[in-house]
């Protein structure tokens, strides 16, 4: 693969610059809270705001680790990506389970549905990416791997190298979305989501099909199937009611004290363990477990729960995490490329400002995407009626 671009040194104060970012992060945030209007548990907006948090992290990682040579830059912000892929699984397995409860397909309505949906906007980003990289930089793929890469089948990861570097989990999430209506049971989900996380276990750990970055994938095998598991137990029907849900309304609406003391211990678990993510952090328990991963993948998991019971306990919305989340896919398939070979801000602001401009940018050029992407959808499902 082509590697003629590499990261950058940051030479202005680094903690200056993070500490800036922060503060801008934290003032849009407050400027854009308001009062929440759902009663439900884990409504669209919940999820919206959660896919928004779960792409920040990913994209302040690839800032930190991967954009940068510092890795010190955006911390602590930039230190828990996987959550944030975690969190993408989860909710990606939490809408296909509720959706099939709601109105199950067969296995091929739901490729012509479901699939297809992600490989559209997919599609439209990596022309775009193969054509600007060729026009604009000189940059020519190989053929095989255009055609591989089209077939979303990213076995790399490499930040240079690769047409996309986080295209790594294109791969691993159509796993999930091939698998899922092959072994989605409507009467027993909770045993789908066993199934698929034993599958994507096996896979992960072994690596059957040689993936050169298979680390990445191993670190994310159950968050998928947690997700089913939510939306089992989240399910109301007309013919029965859900006490566990009716709990937890009831709670959220009346449970002021407790709910506040939950949300605090909630928040200070995602503190701790984002600062004691890795298996050096837990040797008792790396022991038990046996692999490093599984620990790692274990405190990832533990971080998105914490995430999910605040975001589900709060009576407050939040616009800005809400937009990024509107645009959450299309942030992920743009953000790389753009910052690692198109970026002209880190090369005239201070890192800071640069960061800034990126974040504004990222979501006005999704807005275009979606644009793009949007009547060629509808064109598409015309003809898969």
């Amino acid at each position: 693969m082509p590697n003629t671009l590499a990261p950058i040194t940051l030479t202005d104060n680094i903690s200056f610059a993070t500490n800036i970012v922060i503060a801008v992060l934290l003032l849009v945030l407050f400027l854009t809270f308001k009062k929440s209007q759902h009663t439900d548990v884990f409504p669209i907006s919940v999820t919206q705001e959660l896919k928004g948090l779960g792409i920040l992290t990913v994209v302040f990682a690839h800032f930190a680790y991967m954009k940068v040579t510092n890795p010190e830059f955006l911390f602590p912000l930039s230190i828990i990506a996987g959550v944030g892929v975690d969190l993408f699984l989860f909710m990606s397995g939490y809408g296909l389970t509720v959706g099939m409860l709601k109105k199950p397909m067969p296995t091929l309505d739901f490729y012509k549905r479901r699939v297809i949906k992600i490989f559209i906007p997919f599609w439209v980003a990596l022309i775009i990416i193969f054509a600007a990289d060729a026009l604009f930089l000189g940059i020519f793929y190989p053929l095989p791997y255009m055609i591989q890469s089209v077939l979303g089948w990213f076995p790399t990861a490499i930040g240079f190298g690769d047409v996309n570097s986080p295209f790594w989990y294109i791969t691993w999430m159509l796993m999930f979305y091939i698998l899922f209506p092959l072994v989605f049971s409507v009467s027993k989900p909770w045993l789908s989501a066993i199934i698929l996380a034993v599958i994507a276990t096996i896979i992960g750990t072994s690596n059957p099909l040689d993936m050169g970055d298979n680390w990445l994938h191993r670190l994310h095998t159950v968050a998928f199937s947690m997700g089913i598991i939510a939306a089992w137990l989240l399910t109301e029907s007309k013919d029965k009611e859900n006490k566990l849900v009716k709990y937890l309304k009831e709670f959220r609406a009346n449970s002021n004290i407790s709910r506040y003391v939950i949300i605090v211990l909630m928040f200070a678990i995602v503190v701790y363990m984002s600062l004691h993510t890795t298996a050096n952090h837990w040797p008792k328990l790396t022991a038990l477990l046996g692999k490093g991963f599984y620990v790692e993948q274990f405190t990832s998991i533990v971080i998105m729960l914490a995430f999910i019971v605040i975001f589900s306990l709060k009576k407050v919305d939040n616009k800005f995490l809400a937009i990024y989340g509107l645009y959450s896919f299309e942030v992920y398939l743009i953000h790389w490329p753009l910052m690692a070979r198109y970026d002209i801000f880190f090369d005239y602001l201070p890192s800071w400002a640069a960061v800034v401009a990126w974040m504004v940018a990222f979501i006005l050029v999704s807005m275009l995407l979606q644009k793009i992407v949007t009547p060629i959808s509808s064109w598409v499902d015309k003809i898969a009626k």
